[in-house]
């Protein structure tokens, strides 16, 4: 049994709480963390869990449960400063996505992570969607000869429960390239099972949009085995609306294989699909597996089992892996900003000097 203190009370994280955590008989929720004292009572009447101890900060809670791991399900801002100050206590991680703001501070604390032997993993929780998962494993297999391209389509408009969310959702500092994208970028290079090369990315809102930054793209993406991905994303599609992972279509030597997952968030597995087409007449829809536990069940599943045993799946998300997404996410911002096409940052030098830049960063601070 994994004891797991969470740092995040929000909306977001009361949904790891009553939907999320109680799946994962492996886990159990010992701590929370709340930053602000004076939420602490308005946010205790809607905890699900009324003997989990509240506490102030990070350091309070380590001392007092002794938790193995911490779930940080804050803003993204505030992931760096939390996530290091935890592997400064010796405690495992999951943390939700986008993992950090730069790449810079991703690979800092994998470094850290992987210098103290604790697991650092990143919730790109659609990698634990059966679609994408069999898709990953068609291009590996090569079942259906060589993969040469994929086309991306995402449209969507979202359902706001209130104007106060929806007003949270268009002011957010680019919705589609760091918030959504980052997924569709982590789910590229898992299924072509290689490193991103170059990226030319536009972006725009429709005339009236109530979005400050652009809530519509398109990419082009070319990878170093040379599979060329074009990717189209809307946050304001008003026609079919697509999955949250979009609408993908694999152009194999010998099929075309169009995927889809993650239909309805975390509820349900309805919206996953794998169709193979060898020709206009013959079209096979794959059956695929049920799993009791999809989406953030199974990477919380996942990330209790890798610190019990350490070992880890084929698409474990851990943040050395990671870093590569975020800097493909930085290349397609500053493709976006710029209007050329931009090359992807290659695998750095390990980073000298990283208890010193712990401690610069205030990542050991309690």
């Amino acid at each position: 049994m994994i004891r797991l203190v969470q740092v995040g009370l929000g909306e977001w994280g009361l949904n790891w709480a009553t939907e999320i955590i109680p799946q994962v008989r492996s886990v159990a929720l010992v701590g929370c963390v709340a930053r602000g004292q004076s939420r602490i009572p308005e946010i205790r009447a809607r905890w699900p869990h009324r003997e989990v101890p509240f506490f102030g900060s990070l350091g309070d809670a380590i001392r007092e449960t002794d938790a193995d791991g911490v779930l940080v399900v804050t803003t993204t801002e505030a992931h760096a400063a939390l996530v290091g100050q935890a592997l400064a206590l010796n405690r495992h991680v999951l943390v939700e996505k986008p993992f950090v703001e730069t790449s810079k501070d991703a690979a800092a604390l994998a470094q850290i992570s992987e210098t103290r032997g604790l697991v650092l993993m990143v919730n790109q929780n659609f990698r634990f969607f059966p679609a994408a998962q069999r898709a990953a494993e068609i291009v590996r297999s090569g079942e259906f000869g060589r993969l040469s391209s994929i086309a991306i389509d995402f449209n969507k408009t979202m359902p706001y429960r209130d104007a106060e969310r929806a007003r949270h959702h268009y002011e957010m500092e680019q919705p589609l390239l760091m918030d959504l994208a980052i997924h569709h970028f982590d789910l590229m290079r898992m299924v072509i099972s290689a490193d991103p090369a170059s990226i030319r990315c536009l972006g725009w809102n429709r005339p009236g949009s109530p979005f400050r930054d652009p809530a519509n793209a398109t990419a082009i993406v070319t990878f170093d085995n040379d599979v060329v991905v074009t990717w189209r994303a809307s946050w304001e599609g008003r026609g079919h609306q697509t999955t949250f992972s979009g609408e993908w279509m694999m152009q194999c030597e010998r099929a075309d294989v169009s995927w889809a997952c993650r239909g309805d968030r975390d509820v349900s597995l309805d919206g996953d699909r794998v169709c193979v087409a060898v020709s206009p007449q013959e079209q096979h829809a794959q059956t695929l597996p049920r799993p009791k536990l999809f989406g953030r069940a199974a990477a919380l599943d996942a990330f209790a089992a890798a610190v019990e045993t350490g070992r880890i799946g084929p698409f474990f998300p851990h943040a050395h892996d990671n870093v590569k997404s975020i800097r493909l996410m930085e290349a397609a911002l500053r493709s976006h900003r710029t209007g050329e096409v931009v090359a992807v940052p290659r695998d750095l030098a390990p980073i000298s000097g990283i208890h010193a830049q712990v401690d610069a960063m205030g990542f050991g601070r309690t």
